[in-house]
């Protein structure tokens, strides 16, 4: 399983960001519970739309007959 890093940012305001460039993953809030809620919807989408298209690649490539 491959690592990914999180930087965590705390803003001038007091909100947060979150983010995981190398999957293009990002999210704020006013709290940092709130930018780690966030974060994890964000994150558990991004990941099952990555599960759909492997799916349909998959599929793609299986042929029946």
């Amino acid at each position: 399983m491959e690592e990914v890093s999180i930087e965590i940012i705390r803003e001038k305001d007091g909100s947060y960001a979150i983010a995981c460039s190398s999957l293009k993953v990002y999210s704020v809030g006013k709290t940092l519970e709130e930018a780690k809620k966030n974060f994890k919807e964000a994150l558990e989408l991004h990941l099952s739309l990555l599960k759909e298209k492997a799916i349909k690649l998959v599929e793609n490539q299986i042929k029946v007959g």
